[in-house]
């Protein structure tokens, strides 16, 4: 008994089990029932299916682990998945349904017309990959009834991660409408609030993003992408900048900061120290130094233009007095401006007088003479600003 599911799938059954079940019940219409051979055509290919009892025995002797390829054919539409299962325990391979995602979509919506049949077992999980990838092929992902997003030979530590991850955005590009369904659903999921089922995947990320294998793992890829796509990289940087200092973005970690500070005070405490001991690190002083070098060897103008900004951020109002009466003579906003008045009149070769001036503000001693109370004929003080 033959019928074809589609185009590139058929089954072929020794036994209609529709005959079988409408006679009568003995040992060999049992046995029929049971061992009936089946058998897969996929594309111009026939597959023998495994069946129960023989997939019991086929633990591999090299691993002790079951190593299968399977198909799952929705009996209604006509959609059909395939795949590979590595699993060192029975139970876990007849849990085992399929990993892709469309996949995993349409079998939770339609379990009850999905058959699973396994076609061929293997000895190794390589062996598993090199097969999927010759049957999991381009030529079979451009079946619209193949659930299939990218071809097969991917998930042992030999695979090349690299093309495999250039295929599947490939596909998300030429098919976005497969994934809307399932981007609705997501929005919809973080948009529904504090759910249990939120805060439980939420805990689960976090947990999982704490594990010293995973930071090594992101570490790793992060090197490799630095490697492979340094302009990429260094966009990607200098954006993360620009978000971190934007002011809701400030704010909200300014805030989370705070929350959890209140909630830990001993590890704040501990925190803060770690934080001003490394900062006062040898190494760290080091460290700011050299860049600042650099930055300053890089950087002539903006060099420059700081240290005129500085230098007038440090510079203060004077009044300059008349020695007998103390009247305020004229006002200036800056010893700079007030020794740059004293060149101009001609009182004063350069404006290196500014010094004086200041020493005069500030009352300092002079050895022998006290302190000192006028320079270039007049007699000066800081500006009270109100």
């Amino acid at each position: 008994m033959e019928f074809a599911v589609n185009e590139n799938i058929k089954i072929w059954q020794k036994y209609d089990p529709v005959e079988l079940y409408c006679q009568p019940v003995t040992d060999d219409i049992l046995v029929a029932l049971f061992e009936n051979q089946t058998r897969i055509f996929i594309k111009d290919r026939w597959f023998d299916v495994i069946s129960l009892s023989r997939m019991v025995r086929s633990k591999s002797k090299s691993d002790g682990c079951y190593h299968f390829i399977y198909i799952q054919i929705n009996t209604n539409t006509g959609e059909y998945y395939i795949g590979k299962v590595n699993r060192k325990k029975w139970t876990e391979l007849k849990r085992y349904k399929g990993s892709g995602l469309l996949f995993q979509k349409k079998y939770k919506q339609h379990t009850e017309e999905f058959v699973q049949y396994f076609i061929a077992s293997c000895e190794t999980a390589e062996e598993t990959e090199k097969l999927e990838a010759q049957i999991v092929n381009e030529e079979l992902l451009q079946d619209p009834l193949c659930l299939n997003l990218v071809r097969g030979g991917g998930g042992t530590n030999k695979h090349n991660s690299q093309e495999r991850n250039a295929h599947i955005r490939e596909y998300l590009l030429a098919h976005p409408e497969q994934y809307q369904a399932m981007l609705s659903k997501s929005k919809e999921l973080y948009q529904s609030g504090p759910t249990q089922a939120l805060k439980n995947r939420n805990d689960r990320i976090k947990t999982t993003m704490t594990l010293d294998s995973y930071r090594e793992l992101s570490r790793e890829r992060i090197k490799r992408w630095k490697t492979e796509h340094p302009e990429e990289y260094a966009a990607s940087r200098k954006n993360n900048g620009l978000a971190q200092q934007n002011e809701t973005t400030k704010q909200k970690r300014n805030a989370s900061l705070m929350k959890w500070r209140e909630a830990h005070p001993k590890e704040f405490a501990e925190y803060r120290r770690k934080q001003i001991e490394a900062a006062h690190s040898d190494e760290a002083k080091a460290k700011r130094s050299k860049s600042l070098k650099e930055w300053n060897r890089t950087h002539p103008e903006e060099v420059k233009q700081r240290g005129i900004k500085a230098g007038k951020a440090s510079q203060k109002a004077v009044n300059m007095l008349d020695l007998k009466t103390g009247e305020v003579l004229k006002s200036f906003n800056s010893q700079q401006e007030a020794a740059e008045w004293l060149v101009q009149q001609g009182l004063a070769k350069n404006t290196n007088c500014k010094g004086s001036i200041s020493a005069v503000c500030l009352k300092k001693q002079v050895p022998g003479h006290g302190t000192r109370k006028q320079t270039h004929g007049f007699g000066w003080e800081f500006k009270e600003v109100n």
